[in-house]
């Protein structure tokens, strides 16, 4: 694995809050603690990311389970990422001002491709949310690249 961009990993989750789609997923989260591969944080359910039945929202925890893998591989290769697999598996229903913790960690790495794993588990008893597994692509910034059209 490349060098330690934890620093630019938690900035750029707390940049990810600041996007339409991500910003409703990400709202009111807190994170702990971010090193290299890792990355934990405590999450408040909000009442606007409930679906029909009063639960936390499938659509709402893939948004936040792929933001918490890609800033779990940025902390350890930062460039341009990219998912190439993302599998979920969803356990138990979590209701408004639950808390849950949530932690990314990154587990492998042959050339250019990161395995991360998200697990999320109610904060109170430990009891099992969901987990995502993911595969992402890394590249390089290129700053030569930057700005130039190929039209």
């Amino acid at each position: 694995m490349n060098g330690d961009n934890s620093k630019l990993a938690r900035k750029w989750l707390e940049n990810s809050s600041k996007f339409q789609l991500d910003g409703l997923a990400l709202q009111g989260m807190r994170i702990d603690r971010v090193e290299k591969g890792l990355i934990r944080c405590d999450f408040v359910v909000p009442d606007n990311l409930l679906d029909g039945e009063g639960n936390w929202n499938v659509g709402a925890i893939s948004v936040l389970i792929d933001d918490m893998a890609a800033s779990a591989v940025f902390s350890c290769c930062a460039g341009i990422l990219a998912t190439m697999d993302f599998t979920l598996s969803f356990y138990s229903a979590v209701k408004v001002d639950e808390v849950v913790e949530i932690e990314a960690n990154v587990v492998g790495q042959k050339g250019n491709l990161v395995a991360v794993v998200v697990n999320i588990k109610k904060k109170g008893n430990g009891e099992k949310v969901a987990t995502g597994k993911q595969w992402m692509h890394t590249a390089p910034f290129k700053s030569s690249q930057a700005g130039k059209s190929k039209l």
